[in-house]
């Protein structure tokens, strides 16, 4: 069992409470470590500060515990058997990679920097390194330290006992985040944004929707906002497009399928950077679907009714098949071993913004049209690499 110690310095200026993307930086770390397999987590507070009621409130919420101590002896207590024990420091922000690579490494082990002028705030550890803030050490070495401790600092005296002890030491190239005042709070806070950018993000949402998602998150931290409420927007907002679509609503139908893309993302995101899973996720991506369905059909017979042609309804009706072709593809294309995607192909969230400007310069003849050879395009691309990871 992997098993973490956390330190929260006494008094309420504790960098454990400092407001980091609209919670504390304790709830980052702490969810950060559930996600890397961490099935225990025992926080050293000395002093309990009464503002560490809120933080530990929404975390038992969502159904982890956390068992606060007092004193590095009331920490042994509960450490002794565990032969694992994830050494975190005050204020440091360690990212999964590195929680991996730590957690699979001989015990002790102790994540470590190179001693240069950049990195003067992690604390040295010899002439060569200072401790990147998270190490590996073994329980029962908790128990030893809590003997001698006197009035050392706790979580350096672990650290002192591990080192030499000859730890093993994992360099890191680039430091983790460290938030230990409200400067180098922002500065991580803007680090964690970074790190929510998905890799498997179309054109639309990486280079439109992420720098207009990645400048309104830092409004919507101080409020606190759950990642349910903008998905559950982004539903409603799709179905209804799909809907105003069917009533030859064109712009009605365009802009909330604009808008409810922009709401997913930032759902998506804000899920992210709690380390939380979005709830409900399936159901908002499948309302996100179904708007998009209706809106093709409902172009399309806006158009028949239109010209009197019934080939636009034919072609609002192949353009979400030829999507649901690509989908189906593009997983057995995973399943086979394809990743590393163009940025150009068809997803979802990109119809609505390829629509735009078409439909603008050309009309919503020529915007239908273009959809319909884009998502051909999309799937014969994807037809393609399936063939040649069969062969």
């Amino acid at each position: 069992m992997l098993t973490a110690l956390l330190a929260a310095a006494e008094g309420v200026e504790t960098p454990a409470l400092q407001p980091v993307a609209g919670v504390t930086l304790l709830e980052h770390q702490v969810r950060r470590l559930v996600a890397a397999g961490v099935e225990r987590l025992v926080l050293l507070t000395g002093e309990w500060p009464v503002t560490l009621a809120a933080p530990l409130g929404r975390l038992r919420a969502d159904h982890i515990a956390i068992d606060a101590v007092r004193t590095l002896a009331d920490a042994a207590d509960r450490l002794a058997a565990s032969p694992r024990v994830l050494l975190v420091a005050e204020g440091c922000l360690p990212d999964r990679a590195l929680l991996d690579r730590l957690a699979a490494a001989a015990v002790p082990t102790i994540a470590t920097l190179p001693d240069a002028p950049e990195h003067q705030d992690w604390e040295r550890i010899d002439a060569q390194a200072r401790w990147a803030g998270v190490a590996l050490i073994d329980g029962s070495r908790v128990i030893e330290a809590a003997s001698m401790l006197g009035e050392w600092d706790p979580v350096s005296t672990l650290l002192r006992r591990a080192v030499q002890e000859g730890a093993g030491r994992l360099m890191l190239d680039a430091p983790p985040l460290l938030a230990m005042d409200a400067g180098s709070a922002a500065a991580a806070e803007a680090g964690i944004i970074r790190g929510t950018r998905e890799a498997h993000e179309g054109w639309a949402a990486r280079w439109i929707e992420a720098p207009l998602v990645e400048w309104s998150l830092p409004l919507l931290f101080p409020r606190s906002i759950e990642p349910l409420w903008p998905g559950a927007l982004a539903a409603l907002l799709a179905l209804g497009g799909g809907l105003a679509a069917v009533a030859g609503l064109r712009w009605g139908m365009l802009v909330p399928l604009l808008a409810a893309a922009l709401l997913r993302l930032i759902g998506r995101r804000l899920s992210a950077v709690q380390a939380r899973a979005l709830p409900h996720a399936q159901i908002i991506a499948r309302a996100g679907d179904a708007g998009l369905v209706l809106a093709s059909l409902g172009l399309g017979l806006g158009l028949m009714r239109d010209t009197g042609q019934w080939g636009w309804l034919l072609l609002g009706a192949l353009l979400p098949l030829e999507m649901m072709l690509t989908a189906l593809q593009r997983r057995a294309n995973a399943w086979g071993g394809g990743v590393g995607e163009p940025a150009w192909l068809a997803r979802g969230d990109e119809l609505p913004w390829t629509l735009l400007p078409v439909a603008v310069v050309g009309g919503w003849k020529a915007g239908l049209a273009g959809l319909c050879g884009y998502a051909a395009a999309t799937l014969a691309f994807q037809l393609r690499r399936g063939w040649r990871l069969m062969r």
